[in-house]
C-alpha cells in the first residue's frame, strides 16, 4: 500500500509538471508580441545603383496555432537625391531629392514547427512613402516640365507593392531574438524601380495573449 501511495504521488506530480511544459513549447501560440528591430535597406537609383541605408522600427504580430498577422513600420532616414527619366512628357531627366523612406508592412507568416529555434516564412504587401520628394534648392525647369512634375510627383513618391519575407527566430520564454529579410519588387511607376531587400534583427516580447486560451489543450 505505501508503494502504491508514493506511485501516485509521482503520477500527480508528473501531470502537474505537464502542464508547463506544454506552456514552454506553446507560449508563441496566441500572443501578442511586441517588437523592435533595425538593419540596413537597399533602393535602386538610376545613377547611382543599389545604395544601402540604415534602417529602424518596431512592429507587432499576432500568432495563431501555426500562422500570424505581421505589422510593422520602418524608417530608412538617409536622404537621397538623384536624376530621374520616369516622368512621362518631360524633356529632360528631373532632379529629386527626398528625405528618406517610410515603410508600412503587412503580412501573412507561416511558423510550421514548434521548439526554441523557429524559421517562418510568408507575404503581404508594403505600402512605401518617400518623405518630402521634391525638387532640389535652386534647380529650374521649363515652365511645362515644372508642371508635369508638381502634378506626378506625389503619385511617383508613394505606393503599394508585394512583400515576401522570410526569417528565424531564437525564443526565450516570452521574448524572442530574430532576424529576417524582406524583398519588395518595386512598380514601374516608382520613383525607385527595380527591388528593394532589407535585412532585419531585432526582439519581440509576449505582452499579452490574443485570446484567452488553455494552452494545455493545443495541439
Amino acid at each position: 500500500m505505501r508503494h502504491f501511495r508514493w506511485l501516485m504521488a509521482l503520477a500527480l506530480l508528473a501531470t502537474a509538471g505537464a502542464a508547463p511544459l506544454r506552456a514552454q513549447i506553446h507560449d508563441w501560440q496566441y500572443q501578442w508580441f511586441w517588437g523592435a528591430k533595425a538593419g540596413v535597406t537597399s533602393m535602386e537609383l538610376p545613377s547611382s545603383g543599389t545604395v544601402f541605408s540604415p534602417a529602424f522600427g518596431g512592429e507587432w504580430m499576432i500568432t495563431a496555432r501555426r500562422t500570424a498577422l505581421y505589422l510593422s513600420y520602418s524608417l530608412t532616414p538617409t536622404a537621397q537625391a538623384d536624376s530621374f527619366s520616369n516622368f512621362t512628357g518631360v524633356s529632360s531627366r528631373v532632379p529629386i531629392a527626398f528625405d528618406g523612406m517610410g515603410r508600412i508592412q503587412i503580412a501573412v507568416l507561416v511558423l510550421p514547427f514548434d521548439g526554441k529555434v523557429q524559421p517562418y516564412l510568408g507575404g503581404g504587401f508594403v505600402l512605401e512613402t518617400l518623405s518630402n520628394a521634391g525638387l532640389p534648392a535652386g534647380t529650374a525647369l521649363a515652365s511645362a516640365d515644372a508642371a508635369i512634375v508638381t502634378r506626378d510627383l506625389p503619385g511617383k513618391s508613394s505606393g503599394g507593392f508585394a512583400l515576401l519575407m522570410g526569417g528565424v527566430q531564437l525564443r526565450i520564454g516570452k521574448a524572442a531574438l530574430f532576424g529576417q529579410v524582406q524583398v519588395t519588387p518595386q512598380g514601374r511607376t516608382f520613383l525607385l524601380s527595380g527591388s528593394s531587400v532589407s535585412l532585419e534583427f531585432g526582439l519581440r516580447y509576449a505582452m499579452a495573449g490574443s485570446r484567452e486560451d488553455d494552452v494545455t489543450s493545443r495541439r
